[in-house]
């Protein structure tokens, strides 16, 4: 992708006609445009078209993950400045918001999922997407955000009795976090076995993660998505997918 090439302007969008547009006619290049434009409404819209062309995990896999990258890259080229960024990650809050699965009784019922970034980590859209993916396969799932203590993501464990915990971390610098959560996690009593799964860029890092008692490691929230599937399947035909608190 050339980092020099400007993104194209985008024409008003009739608000009566704009659900009638394709999915698959976004780019990341629009996309990341709306975002830095503070545009969470149209943003929303266009992620919400693709989400009817294909399953959430490819949209947030392909489309949102090109579209953050592009931002990012004209962010460090002094292509746009502090200020479209920041404006950028506001709008996909805004915008992930709109988009979120569908909330109700039934995600009572699910196994229980935790998801928190690590000590110091404040790197959360990741938490976001992998939440909203969670809750479309059954989990019920409580986000705790960023910069979340070993002790007290352990006191909170211990308390809601998840059956998976997924962590985030973003950079080499979070080794120690990481470890110290796991540690924790691992530590805590609990009434079925824990599944853990650490994402975020340093999961890609092969020798950072070696020797860390985590069940999945990885970026792709497909390859998330069929693990976190299987998962649950596999906590239903064991008879143990209810949770052991209620979760709201």
């Amino acid at each position: 992708m050339d980092s020099d090439r400007t993104i194209p302007s985008l024409h008003p969008v009739d608000a009566a006609t704009a659900g009638t547009g394709s999915g698959t006619d976004m780019t990341p290049e629009l996309l990341a445009g709306l975002l830095a434009d503070g545009d969470d409404e149209l943003a929303a819209w266009a992620l919400a078209n693709a989400l009817e062309q294909l399953p959430r995990e490819q949209v947030y896999d392909g489309l949102l993950r090109d579209a953050m990258a592009l931002i990012g890259a004209r962010w460090r080229d002094g292509t746009w400045g502090i200020a479209e960024e920041h404006a950028a990650t506001q709008a996909l809050t805004r915008a992930l918001d709109r988009i979120a699965p569908p909330r109700g009784p039934l995600l009572r019922v699910g196994p229980v999922a935790l998801v928190a970034g690590v000590r110091d980590e404040r790197h959360t859209m990741g938490l976001v997407c992998l939440a909203h993916v969670l809750e479309e396969s059954g989990w019920s799932v409580v986000n705790l955000g960023g910069d979340e203590p070993a002790d007290d993501l352990a006191r909170f464990a211990a308390q809601m009795q998840p059956a998976l915990v997924g962590l985030t971390a973003s950079n080499p610098e979070r080794a120690e976090a990481v470890a110290e959560a796991v540690r924790a996690l691992r530590s805590v009593p609990l009434a079925r076995p824990l599944t853990i799964m650490l994402g975020g860029r340093f999961s890609s890092d092969a020798d950072a993660v070696a020797g860390l008692e985590v069940d999945w490691t990885g970026t792709s929230l497909v390859a998330a998505a069929d693990f976190a599937a299987e998962l649950a399947e596999r906590l239903v035909a064991a008879g143990d997918a209810g949770p052991a608190t209620e979760v709201f």
